[in-house]
């Protein structure tokens, strides 16, 4: 019976222990949380960036605010001993719930992969009009961040979780810092756990795998199920060998601009049939399954914008260097990339910017009306690159009013004023870190 095996689960949970985890910097807004507000908490994301377990460290805070285990329910929709279920059975959650604890009337409600289920949504809907406080977790395979805010119409907070940022690796790592560790013993420790984060990426599994020949087979795996399941199936996709030509052609380019046109003209070219619209759809399925991310130009004219080309940037480098082949060569623009991700989990409004005299600039960011320009060079010594870089970033600092600009590079740190302006210089790694 359906509701015994769910008795069995829940009572499972409540009598095991949370796992042990890594603390993602990601906070959650606890007291909307507990507020009259109704509102369905989702998290969203890539495949394999720790989704489940920051669930898991939801529950462990709320217990640490004195919340108490059993006034949760977790369920994970993957659970081979509740398959095959119907939207229908969902109601049996809380019958079960509640047969077992009777007192209690207003449970904490996580339901982990629940795009499994057909219409789940109903169901989720009447607990949330019910004042129940409902989490959410789902793959995209399935379940995409707008198809979310479609089905609960306008009732969740969706929250985005990639994988580890720089700060969370060392912590993956074991190492603590503060704002002094740039200064001390601890500094080495840390320029050496950045240089393989810059290499192998944040995913938290290939964090904890030491071999690099599994590591490579793991992200393998990753590309393939991206590829396969969360786009050829996803979409329906007849044409895979474009599909997998465009993403290859991504990954090639990532932190660069891209012309739908000549790509249009390259794989034409070589006997490959296509137009810009269809780029331009895989391009919205690339970032709607969070394989990666475009950026357009800084302008204030939509048409200008629509119409200059965007930068592509990936969502883990470790992807691009293990299954490129091509990280030595690459250096510069994966850095760029890295900074890009930092920059997109702090939620800032992205463009790149491009001067009167046709200077690119990496990033403008908006922070509430605060606009910065940042730079990213990874070496700086040489000083033909060092005023190329100047050059770009003065030439914007000027046209959008600003005082100063920051540019970020391999191990460089100082300040240089020009003028009346001041550009910032400091290492990639200490900017993550701060």
């Amino acid at each position: 019976m359906l509701k015994d095996k769910l008795k069995v689960i829940i009572k499972e949970f409540h009598e095991t222990s949370l796992p042990e985890l890594v603390r993602r910097n990601l906070k959650i807004d606890f007291p909307t949380i507990h507020s009259p507000v109704k509102k369905v908490i989702t998290v969203i994301g890539p495949r394999r960036a720790g989704k489940t377990f920051f669930m898991f460290q939801i529950m462990k805070e709320l217990i640490e605010k004195g919340t108490d285990i059993t006034d949760m329910i977790y369920v994970n929709f993957e659970d081979e001993r509740i398959l095959p279920m119907k939207a229908s059975d969902l109601q049996l959650i809380l019958d079960a719930y509640f047969e077992l604890y009777e007192g209690k009337n207003r449970p904490l409600v996580f339901f982990d992969e629940i795009q499994n289920l057909d219409n789940w949504d109903k169901f989720v809907r009447r607990l949330n009009d019910q004042g129940l406080k409902v989490f959410l977790t789902g793959s995209n395979s399935r379940m995409l961040a707008h198809e979310i805010a479609t089905s609960l119409r306008g009732r969740t907070i969706t929250y985005e979780l990639f994988p580890f940022s720089f700060s969370e690796f060392v912590a993956a790592k074991g190492l603590s810092y503060d704002k002094n560790s740039v200064y001390g013993k601890a500094r080495h420790q840390i320029r050496q756990q950045f240089d393989e984060y810059f290499f192998s990426g944040g995913y938290p599994e290939i964090t904890f795998t030491e071999d690099k020949s599994a590591r490579n087979r793991i992200l393998q795996d990753y590309f393939n199920t991206i590829f396969y399941r969360d786009l050829v199936d996803r979409y329906k996709i007849n044409n895979s060998e474009l599909l997998r030509q465009w993403l290859d052609t991504l990954m090639a380019n990532v932190s660069s601009l891209i012309s739908f046109k000549k790509i249009e003209n390259d794989y034409k070219s070589r006997g490959m049939r296509l137009s810009r619209a269809t780029l331009s759809t895989f391009s919205r399925y690339v970032e709607d399954i969070y394989f990666g991310f475009f950026v357009e130009m800084y302008s204030e004219s939509e048409r200008k914008r629509q119409i200059n080309p965007r930068k592509f940037y990936l969502i883990d480098q470790g992807l691009h260097n293990y299954l490129t082949l091509t990280f030595s060569q690459n250096m510069g623009r994966l850095l760029e990339n890295l900074v890009f991700l930092e920059l997109r989990r702090k939620g800032f409004q992205i463009s790149y910017y491009k001067s009167k005299s046709g200077y690119e600039v990496d990033f403008l960011i908006d922070e509430s009306g605060k606009r910065t320009l940042i730079q990213v060079c990874f070496d700086l010594s040489h000083i033909d690159t060092f005023n190329r870089e100047k050059r770009a970033i003065l030439a914007g600092i000027r046209e959008l009013g600003l005082k100063s600009g920051l540019i970020l590079t391999q191990h460089e740190k100082r300040e240089e004023k020009i003028e009346n302006y001041s550009l910032q210089i400091m290492p990639v790694w200490e900017w993550l870190l701060s």
